[in-house]
């Protein structure tokens, strides 16, 4: 290629080829003189991802990028070769302003009452509508529920409790669209209250290692224990990044605090006859382990739930 405007900075010779780029992305070229090779930037490459790369397990060392796919990253030790697999977590933008509840037609407390009789009694959009004897349509109420669904995800990433010893987790499979979904839950063993969830595509040490992450948040590790059943993705996590975690292992289908919340889940999913959106699949969740908990932490007075609900919106 012939460039007028670029010189040689050996021979000042104008006529040049680009010869490809750099492992920075910066442009090369190649005089046709003197076959000097050089390059007018020198700029190093970003992090492709904002997320902090992790840190070997064996050995400590810094690990790369060995694969990207849809819904998480592989990273490789360059000195051992150990591979670690970290999720997407890529949460949806959410306006955290108590003032756009204001511009609400009708006052919070229908919307807040909507939400909890949905998520609670699996009652549909349509009986709903018919039963809060406002004029109000189906469409609005399903704007209700993920709204709030959306919002208390922000407010109630996890339940913080305090004197937490002992935990159960657990997974189930959803199918929606012929795609299985894995649901993870932990749930504290004294007051049966679903600590933290997540949502994944896939059932393995990665997703592990996300939901006590967020059942730990920023808190340093404390002694717990671990009751699962006999997969073996928990027993990687806890050996290779959880050592303080006592983990003891249960037969198959005796975890019964998880268990429970699951049969809850599926009829909830079932009565609604699937979701049109697998999209709103993880809001659906939070929105129902939310209710599930103020349920039981105040006996099922629905007073006293819209109540709590309000204050959280807003004083938040």
């Amino acid at each position: 290629m012939n460039n007028s405007t670029l010189s040689c900075p050996k021979c000042g010779s104008t006529s040049l080829y680009k010869n490809g780029h750099d492992k920075y992305g910066n442009q090369q070229f190649l005089c046709k003189l003197c076959h000097h090779f050089f390059k007018l930037s020198h700029s190093h490459k970003r992090k492709n991802f904002s997320f902090p790369y992790p840190k070997c397990t064996s050995c400590g060392k810094s690990m790369q990028i060995y694969k990207v796919r849809r819904s998480f990253v592989v990273f490789r030790c360059r000195a051992c070769r150990t591979k670690d697999r970290v999720p997407f977590n890529l949460p949806e933008p959410v306006t955290l302003i108590p003032e756009k509840f204001k511009y609400f037609r009708f006052p919070i407390f229908f919307v807040l009452k909507a939400f909890v009789l949905y998520m609670k009694h699996n009652m549909s959009y349509r009986s709903l509508a018919h039963s809060l004897n406002i004029k109000v349509s189906h469409v609005t109420i399903y704007k209700w529920v993920i709204k709030l669904c959306t919002l208390f995800s922000v407010l109630f990433p996890t339940f913080t409790i305090e004197n937490v010893f002992s935990v159960h987790a657990d997974e189930t499979v959803l199918v929606f669209k012929e795609q299985k979904y894995y649901v993870w839950l932990l749930v504290d063993h004294e007051t049966n209250l679903i600590l933290c969830w997540h949502v994944s595509k896939y059932r393995d040490m990665g997703q592990v290692k996300v939901l006590l992450e967020k059942f730990f948040g920023n808190s340093k590790p404390k002694n717990i224990e671990l009751i699962t059943d006999g997969l073996g993705a928990y027993e990687s996590a806890v050996k290779l990044l959880f050592r303080n975690i006592n983990h003891v292992v249960v037969p198959l289908g005796k975890n019964n605090q998880c268990e429970s919340k699951f049969s809850l889940l599926k009829d909830f999913f079932r009565l609604k006859r699937g979701l049109k959106n697998t999209k709103n699949l993880a809001k659906y969740i939070q929105g129902f382990c939310v209710v599930k908990n103020l349920w039981k932490t105040h006996n099922g007075n629905i007073n006293r739930i819209l109540s709590q609900l309000h204050s959280f919106i807003t004083t938040s």
